[in-house]
């Protein structure tokens, strides 16, 4: 049986953001997949696994909550929040135990039936801000 975009979309975010199967990734994705968030890009499979392992051990607990992803040709859109704890290193900077909330949106570009780019947009100061490192004067 063969998922949907918006199906795989969620399986994304449930599986493979959460850190819960990353091994999902190898199902969902190209292997040679773009990633472009806020101060970050990466290129294939094993580099975004990299990425979220890392940020997984700063932030593994994650709340995700999805609005319904909308469908245009080869794009799914999906509006996201991520309500996480800062228990590990992130950054540089040692846990905090604050609470982040990440409202934004992610991208998904469709490649014979699979996500090849995935664009990701949220307000990084925010987080930063969050976390107790807003600009000071």
């Amino acid at each position: 049986m063969s998922n949907t975009r918006k199906q795989m979309v969620r399986r994304y975010f449930e599986d493979v953001l959460s850190t819960v199967r990353l091994e999902t990734a190898d199902e969902l994705l190209t292997n040679d997949v773009s990633v472009v968030a806020p101060g970050s890009e990466v290129e294939g499979i094993p580099a975004l696994k990299q990425m979220l392992s890392e940020a997984g051990a700063a932030f593994p607990h994650r709340d995700v909550i999805l609005e319904e992803p909308i469908e245009d040709g080869d794009k799914v859109a999906c509006v996201f929040r991520l309500v996480m704890e800062h228990v590990g290193d992130y950054q540089g900077l040692p846990p905090t135990g604050k609470t982040v909330d990440i409202t934004g949106v992610d991208i998904f570009t469709f490649e014979d039936d699979r996500i090849s780019e995935i664009r990701v947009f949220y307000d990084s100061m925010s987080v930063m801000s969050q976390l107790g490192l807003g600009t000071e004067s």
